[in-house]
Parts: C-alpha cells; structure tokens; sequence
C-alpha cells in the first residue's frame, strides 16, 4: 500500500471539498457511532497471541477513538489509527467531540461502557482526556493519547504517547520568522486553550522572538475554525496595519486566512501555518501561505495506537514516542511529505464509516 500522494499541484486552489470536511460526520458526538471491521494486507509479525483464543490478531476486540472535532487533521489521526490496525482483526469505533469537553468526557464514558479493549484519543481539554483515561485504566482499558500535552500526573494512565515537542515547534517557527521575516508585529492564531497544545507553541515562540523586533500585538483563539481564524485576522489588521507576520497553529485555520489574505491582495505578511492537509499545499505554492511547521497528524494516530496495541498484546510498550517536525516551504515539502506522509489516504473511507 502506498503513503499519500505529493498533494502540490493536484488540488485546485479552493476552500477543501465537502467530503473531506465532512469525512468524519459518521463519527457523532454522544455516542459509538462508528464500527467496522478493518483488515489489510498482512499482519505484525510476532503478534499473533493477541488475539487471546489462538485466532488472528484482535480478533472480537475493538480500539475506540475519540477525536476532538471534525476537521481534516482528526481525519487524518484516524487514517493513522486505521494503518496501525492494518492486517488485524480489531474492530474499529469513533466519535468526535465538537471541541467540547463536556462532550468528550461523555463520549468515552459510552466507549467504555460498549467494551472497547483499547482506547486512542486526540484531547480536546488535556484535564478532561486524563480524567477519561483514569476511567479506562480502572478497567483496564489501555489509552495512546495523540497529542500529549507534556509531562503530568497524568501519564501514569496512559499505555503511550506521540509526543510532539510543542515548545520546540513554537521555537522553530519564531527562528523561522526571524531569518525569513521582517521584524514588527504579529498576529497568532491559537487553537485550543486549555488542550495543552498552543500554550507550548507559545512558549517557544515567545521565547525565540523576545528581543527579535518581532511584538505579538494579537494572540487569540481559533478553535481550529477557518471562519474564528480569518476574522481575528481581519481585525488584528484593522487594529494594526503595520502588521507583518501572522502565525496559524493549524492548517485549518490557515487555510482560511490564506484566503482572506489573496481576497484582498494582501502580499508582503510572512504567514506561517502549523500541521499540514491537502488544501494548505495548493496555499503553499502562493504568496499568501510561506511556511509551515510541519508534522503528520496520521504519524500521531499511528503512534499512538501502536502503543495501544503493543499493551494488548503483551509486547514491547513504548510511552515516548517522538513526532517528527521540520519548518517546511514548498521548495521542500515534497520531500517533507514522502519521508513523512501526514496522511494514509488509503484509509479514508474506512475513517469516514
């Protein structure tokens, strides 16, 4: 099976199409809303005894997935999932969470109660998911979190973790500013305050671009949303027209300000996204997109359900597991992507069941 293919140039310059925004509307917040069978094409080698009756591997059990909203990146996490279950029996189930956390918390008490054997979640709140993970390792239920805030009482919880370094991504994008930008102020769009996620982007950022000539007049919310991200935008700009770098914590929200900033022949802002999909390719090819800290949302998913698996199935667990990340522009994220896809599109209808 092959990785996803080199999305520049193959997408049109538009908003992403329906169906990959709304490939994860089977996943409803609630409740199990999603169950299939998933095989491929051959098996982990050694793992055999997983399934616990002699059988094929995973065979009766099922790993859940709780995703902390219905974007590309979630989708993109459970195409990981699905490649790390490639060649078993496991049984798959999802719900997303509408960037709730009330709702996630209630999602995975409903996981639990249907009997999932392992658990792989992309946190919403980082106190909600480790009270949900506490929950499932008082029933034995091992937890892969695919998007691990950082140290905390909490991992004693969790079978494994992907591990993005966030202060270092933050840190990254600040030094990327400061040899490819022009210093004044800039405008950063967060995605989820309290996920665990932004405060580290943060703090290497601010950390880097202290004493740079760099001031972050703006740094608001965006819930990940290209309509919140582009209007913090629009006003940042009205409030500060000398503005002249803008940073995105996602490719969702970029996506969106890409195009706000060609609607309006906005050319000489330095706009850095975070994460990557297919639509920010096309953007990275224009002025109004000009890099992109770059790490694979499926690599998360991948990682963490291996750890998931590894528990169930009495190998060796790994609990750090490091995501890789680069700062990527498009003289650069064809390789970027190859040797790192962020996404196994080959299992996108199955992600959508």
């Amino acid at each position: 099976m092959t990785p996803a293919a080199t999305p520049a140039s193959l997408l049109s310059r538009s908003p992403l199409a329906r169906r990959d925004f709304l490939r994860l509307t089977g996943l409803i917040g609630g409740g199990l809303a999603v169950g299939g069978l998933v095989s491929a094409c051959g098996g982990d080698p050694g793992s055999s005894a997983a399934s616990g009756g002699g059988g094929a591997v995973g065979t009766g059990k099922t790993i859940g997935l709780s995703l902390n909203g219905n974007n590309a990146y979630s989708s993109y996490v459970a195409e990981g999932v699905l490649k790390a279950l490639e060649g078993t029996e496991y049984s798959f189930a999802g719900v997303q969470n509408d960037f709730d956390s009330s709702t996630e918390l209630g999602n995975v008490q409903n996981l639990l109660s249907q009997g999932i054997a392992g658990l792989v979640v992309l946190p919403a709140d980082a106190t909600t998911i480790a009270r949900a993970a506490q929950l499932a390792a008082q029933q034995d239920v091992p937890v892969g979190n695919a998007l691990w805030p950082g140290e905390s009482d909490a991992d004693e919880y969790y079978a494994g973790v992907a591990d993005l370094d966030s202060v270092e991504g933050g840190t990254m994008i600040g030094e990327w500013l400061i040899a490819n930008a022009t210093p004044g102020p800039v405008i950063v769009v967060q995605g989820i305050v309290g996920q665990g996620f932004s405060e580290r982007i943060d703090e290497g950022l601010d950390a880097a671009l202290e004493g740079s000539g760099f001031e972050v007049v703006i740094r608001e919310q965006g819930f990940f949303a290209r309509d919140t991200a582009t209007s913090i935008v629009e006003s940042g700009l009205q409030a500060n027209p000398g503005v002249t770098a803008i940073v995105a914590y996602s490719a969702s929200m970029s996506n969106g300000i890409s195009a706000y900033l060609e609607a309006n022949g906005l050319t000489g802002i330095a706009h850095v996204s975070s994460d990557a999909d297919d639509e920010m390719f096309t953007w990275l090819e224009t002025p109004y997109l000009s890099a992109t800290r770059y790490y694979s949302a499926a690599q998360t998913g991948l990682l963490a359900a291996q750890a998931v698996r590894a528990a169930l199935e009495g190998g060796e667990v790994t609990f750090d597991n490091v995501v890789e990340q680069s700062m990527v522009t498009a003289e650069d994220a064809a390789a970027a992507i190859e040797a790192n896809p962020y996404r196994y599109e080959q299992f996108a209808d199955q992600a959508s069941i």
